[in-house]
């Protein structure tokens, strides 16, 4: 598992815990959506051995809210069992994050995510069971097209990574590690920060409850089909019982909103008492507890089942529809012996949340620039170094990827480090490596889909930490016009200015003071380069024009530069937008900016 301390739920003070999360956490709309009273349902049907009943229908089914029987308008019976279709030869190996997002929004393709609570897993007994039982369960469970993937409290949810390779993942899950009440050694900055803390305990119980949530929200974003979480837990200790209430609330109300199953896996076997945590979040989200059990890889098995057939209902609701409330929703079989499991219920938008969200909608930014904001939150106070990455054309017209990195402002790097670069590719994968104080390297790559992940080892071999990320290579030995990924420089003072070369290293951070001074450069290639029309704007987080800014052409070549004007900036995010167009020709790049004030 991919131990990236640029995490967003890793804060190591209980106060700032909330702040964090609400900026990474992605914002998913509830299934009770906008003014429409067309509430919609997922409800799995078990027979006495646990398997699928699918030969229901909707007069099998009797829907009440908050006691009020429904009446039934949809009904729809998905099935899928996790094979290809035999006249389907399409590859299904996971190619990136984008292949990924667009395979599990297909109705036919499972979801599944296992989250390992390493915080409450004991080191030895429950981890050696918990690993032996997931292991199993991957190896034997899914189907060549489910997508699966781990995840622990230190990963942010943008750095989940799907894969259909059970075999590698099994593998994988077998080095997990249980740290129920181990301190030392930390294994992130993040980590040493939270030794500080008068009660570790209450850091980690929140800081699990808070992953969660952003993972639940994170698979809202997928689809809205039915997904599952796997939390292996033994609960969360430490808080205090209003706490502890509020935040599964919330978590429950993210995972109905998000249409996401929490299945909860308590790895001790048989003995005295149950986590209540565990039993609420499985039984408030439509899905199972397993506890006191010794034998868990059986057990897992019903997630699987669970998700290969479920039937989709939807109802008028008689209730306000932006009335603010929580509205409860009991779903009953006429059919005997069946097990029954559906979400328990929805919160409503309120009238404030729903003129906000028409408000937002009808100001959202075009995608290439919310795709360009979405860069900024790699810039964070908890990451340990920041990254650029851009693309520019190299010797024999190929693409020269250049990575450049800088400490973070909080963040101690010692002298002696190393940076490791692991790029995958559909032609292979490329390892390169060099020494921290060398602030960049750069490799040749071919056009197309680039996996990175970037490290960051001390002397001895350790992780410091790490990024992944996927690009999109350009190719920039075409005849058309087209523009290297631009780059930023800064001169904090007039000595720094002075010091400015065309050969100067790019900065690696997006976040600046208005005082200081700020140049972005690019180079315009193509056979109408020299004739090509470069121009520069400043959009607003809108996508709105703010002004026309003023592009300087470098003498001696193609090198382009913008003096940007930072101190008649307010605090806020902004998009420099960048042109060359020749022609039918055009070539347009983005990067974003952060300015503090």
């Amino acid at each position: 598992m991919n131990r990236a301390t640029r995490v967003s739920t890793a804060g190591a003070l209980a106060s700032a815990l909330t702040l964090v999360l609400a900026a990474q956490e992605p914002q998913q709309p509830p299934t009770f959506r906008g003014r429409a009273s067309l509430v919609r349902v997922d409800v799995t049907v078990t027979d006495r051995h646990g398997d699928p009943v699918t030969d229901l229908t909707a007069e099998d089914f009797d829907v009440t809210e908050d006691g009020a029987p429904q009446a039934i308008e949809t009904f729809k019976l998905v099935s899928a069992d996790g094979r290809q279709p035999e006249d389907d030869d399409t590859s299904l190996e996971i190619r990136s994050p984008e292949h990924a997002a667009a395979e599990a929004a297909r109705d036919d393709v499972r979801v599944f995510l296992l989250f390992w609570d390493e915080y409450h897993i004991g080191r030895f007994t429950s981890a050696i069971r918990a690993r032996k039982a997931l292991a199993e369960f991957i190896g034997s469970a899914f189907g060549p097209t489910d997508l699966v993937a781990t995840m622990d409290p230190l990963l942010p949810a943008d750095a989940i990574r799907w894969t259909r390779n059970f075999r590698d993942l099994a593998l994988s899950v077998k080095k997990l590690e249980g740290r129920s009440h181990v301190y030392l050694p930390p294994r992130s900055v993040m980590e040493e920060a939270q030794l500080e803390h008068q009660n570790i305990e209450r850091v980690r119980s929140e800081v699990t409850l808070s992953a969660l949530k952003s993972a639940a929200a994170y698979l809202g974003t997928l689809r809205e089909g039915r997904k599952a979480i796997v939390f292996i837990s033994e609960g969360l200790p430490a808080l205090d019982r209003s706490d502890e209430v509020s935040a599964v609330e919330e978590l429950i109300r993210t995972a109905n909103d998000s249409n996401t199953a929490i299945y909860t896996l308590d790895p001790r076997g048989l003995g005295p008492g149950v986590p209540d945590v565990l039993m609420r979040l499985a039984y408030n989200t439509g899905a199972q507890a397993f506890v006191n059990t010794n034998t868990p890889e059986h057990e897992l098995r019903r997630v699987v089942k669970d998700a290969s057939a479920f039937y989709l209902l939807g109802y008028a609701s008689t209730a306000s529809p932006a009335d603010g409330k929580f509205h409860r929703i009991n779903v009953r079989i006429k059919r005997k012996s069946v097990d029954v499991h559906a979400r328990k219920g929805y919160w409503a938008p309120s009238t404030a949340d729903a003129d906000r969200a028409s408000r937002e909608a009808a100001h959202a930014p075009p995608p290439d620039v919310s795709a360009a904001l979405g860069t900024l939150s790699t810039t964070r106070s908890d990451r340990v170094f920041d990254l650029w990455m851009g693309a520019a054309r190299g010797a024999g017209g190929r693409t020269r990827m250049t990575l450049v990195w800088a400490r973070a402002r909080s963040a101690g790097i010692p002298s002696d480090a190393r940076v490791v670069v692991i790029a995958q590719s559909a032609s292979g994968t490329e390892t390169v490596e060099a020494p921290w104080q060398a602030r960049r390297l750069s490799f040749a790559a071919e056009p197309g889909d680039l996996q990175l992940r970037t490290i960051v080892r001390d002397a001895a071999g350790d992780t410091i930490d790490e990024d992944m990320r996927t690009a999109a290579v350009p190719d920039l030995a075409t005849p058309a016009v087209a523009l290297s990924s631009p780059a930023v420089l800064l001169a904090r003072n007039a000595s720094e200015l002075r010091l400015l070369t065309d050969e100067t290293i790019p900065y690696a951070g997006r976040e600046f003071a208005r005082t200081d001074r700020v140049f972005v450069r690019f180079e315009v290639y193509g056979e109408a380069a020299g004739a090509a029309t470069v121009s520069a704007r400043l959009l607003s987080r809108a996508g709105d024009e703010l002004r026309a800014l003023t592009v300087s052409r470098r003498a001696g070549g193609d090198l382009y530069e913008i003096d940007l004007p930072l101190a008649s900036i307010a605090r806020g995010d902004y998009v420099v937008a960048v042109s060359a167009a020749s022609g039918d020709e055009r070539a347009d790049a983005l990067i974003a900016i952060r300015v503090r004030g």
